[in-house]
């Protein structure tokens, strides 16, 4: 074959250079090992700043990212003009621990709730017994502390029959049992020397109250919702006590969905908003009981609305305490509130419905028990009106379901405040004594007899009564 002939200087040097400027546009592929290869990337030279100079500027070669739905309360990364360390439109601290943005925190919703009630017109004003200022006015006062000291459970001195005592700790499915050594009644040491109706009553209550228990626990141990604790525990307990008490008179009435009329709730003073919270029980006076069913019969069209809620038979129907419950891990400052405001409009309603029948002095006799559960504890209440107008609301003392000797415990305070609510009913309107006896008996007897000097528009309450 024949060689080509050598190229002329110049067309060699017009190559070379085409050659290396292709080379210059594409560089060459790295080699196939390269990803295993550490290479240390060459230090980009920064510019030295001028003094004071102006801080330094985004690079034009990068586009800026602009969230378009990120709020000014929440955390963008953006560049922007300003300093990286700026608060400004797009970049605030997110609340940590989050990673995602999330408003800032707010008020704490129970510290609002008990400044708001408060404040309310009327006002309602929750706190404990002990360093509370009651009313000057010595009638409402002493009323206030005999209720105290006959209901709560501080004061109940003695609630498990001793002759059980042997029964209790001998039962292994109860397992470990203590009891505190004011505990026990005086009663006979065993079961076996109780009368036969007595020995009957008293193991009818042992396996109720055995039964409470173990379900109580178990609502603890497997953390069951609040609706569990109020139909296994809450509802037995309170009906084994009206059983044992009321002879019918009182039952336990679930209102957790029934609305109360807004002329009966307070507002609050800085939004002009009504203050409606519900509860989850009360105790009603019964319509089946013949003496209370003819009663009711007698109450004119006029006055037959009793109660402060609007539900088309409650309404006709006379309301006694109230109690509301959460579950274990619930919150007991919202039950308070809410326990707070439907025990206030009950009892605004009954102070209307005594001015109706000119009973207006009666109302010192107004004070009603109440109570919060939270999972196995229950906080006792006394709910009165003061002279002002305004609701105040007493806790004082606390059982616990925790033991059987706390369910009996429990049980002896309802049952206190099941007799409460009817005392003074057998003697008739004239046993002025308890809370029926004392107040709402002559209150219902004289406006069913058309005695009523009254009107319902000057007894509704008003929005600035302070």
């Amino acid at each position: 074959m024949a060689a080509s002939p050598p190229l002329s200087p110049s067309l060699l040097a017009a190559k070379t250079l085409r050659i290396a400027s292709w080379i210059g546009q594409h560089p060459p592929s790295p080699p196939a090992d390269a990803h295993l290869q550490l290479v240390r990337p060459p230090k980009r030279k920064r510019a030295r700043s001028a003094p004071m100079a102006g801080r330094r500027q985004p690079s034009p070669e990068k586009r800026q990212r602009v969230d378009e739905g990120v709020m000014p309360e929440e955390s963008a990364s953006v560049t922007f003009s300003g300093h990286p360390l700026d608060l400004g439109q797009h970049n605030t601290f997110s609340r940590a621990g989050t990673g995602a943005s999330s408003p800032r925190r707010s008020i704490s919703p129970s510290r609002e709730t008990v400044a708001t009630l408060k404040k309310a017109l009327p006002p309602i004003l929750a706190e404990p017994f002990d360093g509370a200022q009651l009313p000057a006015h010595g009638a409402i006062r002493d009323k206030v502390m005999a209720a105290m000291e006959r209901l709560e459970p501080g004061q109940v001195d003695g609630w498990v029959p001793r002759c059980l005592r042997s029964a209790i700790l001998s039962d292994t499915a109860l397992g470990v049992q203590t009891f505190d050594r004011h505990a026990f009644l005086d009663s006979p040491a065993s079961l076996s020397e109780c009368d036969p109706p007595l020995r009957k009553e008293l193991q009818y209550t042992l396996e109720k109250v055995k039964q409470i228990y173990q379900r109580a626990r178990t609502c603890k141990t497997r953390g069951r919702d609040e609706n569990a604790w109020c139909q296994v525990v809450i509802q037995p307990l309170v009906e084994l006590a009206l059983e044992l008490s009321s002879n019918g008179k009182l039952l336990l009435q679930s209102v957790q969905t029934q609305a109360i009329e807004l002329g009966y709730l307070s507002t609050d003073s800085r939004t002009g908003r009504r203050l409606d919270r519900k509860a989850d029980f009360t105790l009603s006076y019964s319509h089946e009981a013949s003496d209370l069913a003819a009663l009711y019969a007698r109450l004119p069209p006029r006055n037959s609305a009793v109660s402060h809620v609007s539900d088309a038979f409650t309404k006709t129907t006379a309301l006694f305490s109230g109690i509301e419950a959460k579950p274990a891990d619930g919150d007991k400052s919202e039950a308070e509130c809410q326990i707070s405001i439907w025990m206030g409009a009950s009892l605004r309603k009954k102070a209307e419905l005594a001015r109706m029948a000119g009973l207006s002095d009666m109302t010192s006799a107004l004070i009603e028990p109440a109570f919060v559960v939270v999972g196995h504890e229950w906080y006792f209440y006394l709910v009165y009106l003061q002279p002002t107008g305004a609701v105040h609301v007493l806790e004082h003392g606390s059982c616990s379901t925790n033991s059987v000797s706390g369910v009996f415990k429990i049980l002896r305070v309802l049952r206190n405040v099941v007799e409460y609510g009817l005392e003074g009913f057998e003697g008739g309107p004239e046993a002025r004594v308890g809370y029926w006896g004392g107040f709402l008996g002559p209150v219902l007897e004289r406006l069913a007899g058309g005695e009523a000097t009254g009107n319902a528009s000057a007894a509704t309450p008003r929005d600035d009564v302070t």
